[in-house]
């Protein structure tokens, strides 16, 4: 089960968003490519798509990283998975049983971006990990809270 609310999800979509105006789309989507929360940045143009691709499109972003989960044991856990397309890009980061998944225009330093909304899912997982503790009377910290690599060059 997930310490993380819904209602936290649309405040991490939002904080995401507003971290680079380049940003196009912040969803949330559960392990099934179902989209749990969704927020689009409003002065952009915003690829669209009918709602049977867009849910073709969350499908295979779930099962790529479903697929990349298998060689954990192997290789580690997945930090993030990056897709360069020629008008997009999109980074999909595995949180708990659900996936961040952010589209930004092509032009964006991957790398860069990546880091940044890493920092910014690991922050909002400690505070949600903290106050879902502390409700519940508990006194220390999950171990492992969030499937997203923080590693410096």
């Amino acid at each position: 089960m997930n310490n993380i609310t819904t209602t936290g999800f649309d405040k991490l979509c939002s904080t995401i968003l507003e971290t680079n105006e380049n940003i196009q789309s912040v969803s949330i989507i559960n392990k099934h490519g179902r989209a749990i929360e969704r927020r689009v940045q409003d002065k952009t143009s915003v690829q669209t798509v009918n709602q049977k691709n867009e849910e073709m499109f969350f499908m295979q972003c779930a099962l790529t990283v479903s697929m990349g989960r298998d060689f954990d044991d192997e290789f580690g856990e997945i930090g993030y998975i990056h897709v360069d397309r020629k008008n997009l890009s999109m980074l999909s980061f595995p949180l708990f049983d659900n996936i961040v998944l952010v589209t930004s225009k092509a032009a964006m330093s991957p790398i860069t971006l990546a880091r940044k909304i890493s920092a910014i899912i690991k922050k909002h997982c400690m505070q949600d990990t903290t106050a879902h503790t502390l409700e519940e009377g508990h006194k220390e910290m999950p171990k492992s809270m969030i499937q997203v690599s923080m590693h410096n060059p």
